[in-house]
């Protein structure tokens, strides 16, 4: 299948491949020749491969991790939470060793290695290779590093085919088996999926017959591929909750720039006539090609094995796996129970690892602190991982630079921030990022692309037993709320800015505080409506108290006030909304201010803290300008065209004493609904809202106790040092909270 790291884009297809070659990578070429199953033979292999931990003196403590489609020897990156004391794999016990499969492209022998014959990479004219194949050139490693014995092998995907092979092709070596999510043949459901993966590459007019040009390679081929096999590693209910009929933009769903984005991203890291080899190999797959009965041959394995099912798995389906089970004499069966399909495998880890340590009769045990920390750090430490290094994000790293000692001083806690991630990539220490040079070492770090659910595993267990991990998501990134649950079941809280995950749907929504509530986190949110002012605290304690909510008025748009208060000066509203982006007031999309969709999620995080049951759609939206003049690439050149419109109508406004504002209104209805609009409205001189100024937002509410004049709060309700002074607050507040506060 897949590992999950990232890569960003890229100009030249293919140029983020080195990246996926880690610096600890060992390569070893093969004594002579290797003959290949189906009749091809290879002059010259080289292996890349990875070892950890420490081979004992009678050769006979390894493990083997088979990897997937996609992967790389990486498997510290790509499996981090399988790796530790009391976990599946434990260095300072196993001699671990993952080598990169024949073919791929990740510096093993494959189709982007010169032809011995011709001097010129095989591309599409790599021999055909099988599973076997695979296990052979594996083999000869393990006998090259001294390995007597193997304890186990492990794989998922095609990196269970590969350790069923390994335990019919050395079975005297082989002393048990972890099988995961894979099949023993290859089904024709699995073939076709294949097959019309390989024919969109085949199909590309740069595939050329298998002859083409690295500097342009059939990148559209591989990236439908690609789309297509994402289909089959999640489930329509991992879809549906993530994406459902959501739209990215006015002409694209969420769901096509996701699939898009991932397709892009193979493209830049992966060959695609290794893909081609790969898949093909992974047809051939049956065990008892050439040995005699299906069933007969599964009945002769004599290993203990645990086989891992996923109940939701579209690709290779539980039946397949508890076929194995059911024929293998010595296989125990373990089911995860996952919404993510295939890739559990990938994202559930630290269930999966408990699975196998229980396997090897392991208790689990997890280290508390990392043993070079500081006891301090130990004692009343935050491990902080800063996500999103704008406005706000900046703001937050700059301030703890210049105050981290203070604060340290005067609330008793150390703060280290671990991790610094942007749409770039990531930096990671776990003994501290040094805060006076995060930019340059962010700069400096590996393109490894925006963190998102596929990437966040590897990011989120490097954090796992420093003292109290604390996820800090200052983006405005879709999909973020599969990163918290992520999170959360890493035993990670999370204080966030980022209204996105706040607006997604109510059964989500649930779904995600029923995963924070089993693992006892916090999510602290507040900052994402009205910056550091104190709007969902107050609606909170108002409900807590058992006061009953009547209406809430407000101006939940610091940017829309701003707006509205230049253009009443006589500033055209182009000129007006340049300021605010140089400013950092807007969103990091104007369209989302100028559309009312920002207000709306603010709107709809508002009603659902006062305890309405609420979806997006729910709220009805008024635009502050006509959405035509929003869809033009050029945003400025397309607001001039209203300049004078809303500065007459404004002016008209004024001449009747009133003032044109952009305002929220929620009155509930009974049953957890409610009216809810956002939309401009002319008030007049009186109203709370024509007082504002400049950035300020107010949120009056009317309640039963609060009934002849409203509780009112008001301030400046945008910017990126106020906003992240409130982050701020919220992270030295954990000091004193558990986990699971709400």
């Amino acid at each position: 299948m897949t590992d999950r790291r990232q890569s960003s884009r890229r100009a030249a297809p293919g140029a983020g491949r080195a990246a996926f070659v880690s610096p600890e990578t060992r390569a070893l070429e093969l004594d002579g020749a290797v003959e290949l199953e189906l009749g091809g033979r290879l002059a010259e292999v080289r292996v890349a491969f990875r070892t950890w931990g420490e081979l004992d003196p009678d050769g006979a403590n390894a493990v083997i991790v088979c990897h997937a489609l996609t992967g790389s020897a990486d498997a510290d990156l790509w499996w981090t939470r399988m790796f530790g004391p009391g976990r599946a794999l434990d260095p300072s016990r196993d001699f671990v060793v993952c080598s990169n499969i024949l073919g791929s492209c990740y510096g093993t022998t494959g189709p982007t290695s010169l032809d011995p014959a011709t001097g010129r990479p095989y591309h599409g004219g790599f021999p055909a290779i099988t599973v076997r194949d695979m296990v052979r050139v594996q083999h000869a490693l393990a006998l090259r590093l001294g390995i007597r014995r193997i304890r186990m092998v492990i794989g998922g995907s095609l990196g269970g085919m590969q350790a069923l092979e390994w335990a019919l092709c050395h079975p005297e070596m082989v002393e048990s088996v972890v099988f995961i999510a894979s099949a023993a043949r290859h089904a024709a459901w699995a073939i076709g999926l294949g097959e019309a993966q390989r024919q969109a590459i085949l199909a590309d007019p740069r595939w050329r017959d298998g002859r083409y040009d690295e500097a342009d390679p059939p990148a559209a081929g591989l990236a439908a591929a690609r789309m297509m096999a994402m289909l089959s590693y999640r489930s329509f209910a991992s879809f549906e909750e993530r994406f459902g009929r959501r739209p990215q933009t006015a002409d694209l769903f969420a769901v096509e720039s996701y699939l898009r984005f991932q397709g892009q991203q193979l493209v830049d890291r992966f060959d695609p006539a290794s893909y081609v080899a790969l898949t093909r190999a992974m047809d051939t797959h049956d065990v008892s090609r050439g040995r005699g009965d299906f069933d007969d041959v599964l009945r002769g394995l004599a290993q203990p094995m645990l086989v891992v099912s996923i109940d939701s798995d579209v690709l290779y389906w539980p039946a397949e796996q508890r076929e194995v089970a059911r024929l293998v004499p010595g296989a125990r069966l373990a089911v995860l129970d996952s919404p993510h399909g295939h890739d559990a495998f990938l994202i559930d880890v630290d269930r999966l690892s408990g699975l196998v340590a229980d396997f090897r009769g392991r208790p689990a045990r997890v280290a508390v602190a990392n043993d070079a920390v500081d006891r301090a750090y130990a004692g009343s430490g935050l491990s902080l991982l800063v996500m999103g290094k704008g406005q706000v994000g900046g703001a937050l790293l700059d301030q703890l630079a210049a105050q981290r000692a203070g604060l340290e001083r005067d609330y008793d806690v150390v703060l280290r921030v671990v991790g610094i991630a942007d749409r770039h990539g990531a930096v990671v220490d776990e003994q501290g990022v040094d805060l006076a040079g995060w930019r340059r070492a962010l700069a400096a770090a590996p393109a490894t692309g925006p963190v998102d659910a596929a990437s966040a595993p590897a990011l989120l267990d490097r954090l796992v037993g420093l003292p109290r991990p604390v996820l800090v998501d200052l983006t405005g990134a879709d999909g973020m709320e599969e990163v918290y649950e992520q999170a959360f079941r890493r035993e990670i809280d999370v204080i966030g800015a980022n209204k996105r995950p706040l607006a997604i749907s109510g059964r989500r929504a649930l779904q995600l505080n029923e995963v924070r509530r089993q693992h006892h986190r916090l999510f602290a949110h507040d900052t994402a409506v009205g910056a550091s002012l104190p709007v969902l605290d107050t609606v909170r304690r108002l409900v807590q108290a058992g006061d009953r909510i009547v209406r809430i008025e407000g101006s939940l748009s610091g940017t829309l006030g701003y707006l509205c208060g230049e253009v009443a000066k006589g500033v055209a509203l182009s000129m007006a909304t340049r300021w605010a982006v140089g400013l950092g007031y807007t969103e990091a999309d104007p369209r989302d201010d100028l559309s009312g969709l920002d207000s709306a999620r603010k709107a709809l995080i508002l009603a659902r803290e006062a305890g309405l049951s609420l979806e997006l759609s729910d709220v009805q939206i008024e635009p502050f300008l006509p959405l035509a003049l929003l869809e033009p690439v050029e945003l400025i050149a397309s607001l001039r065209r209203h300049d004078a419109a809303l500065a007459g109508e404004v002016m008209r406004l004024r001449a009747g004493g009133r003032h044109l504002r952009y305002l929220t209104t929620i009155v509930p209805a009974g049953d957890g609904r409610a009216a809810i609009r956002v939309g401009p409205v002319a008030v007049d001189p009186h109203h709370p809202a024509a007082r504002l100024s400049g950035v300020e937002a107010f949120v009056a509410f009317t309640t039963e106790r609060h009934a002849e004049r409203p509780l009112l709060v008001q301030g400046a309700g945008v910017g990126g040092a106020l906003t992240a002074g409130g982050v701020l607050a919220e992270i030295l507040r954990l000091r004193g909270e558990g986990g699971g506060a709400r």
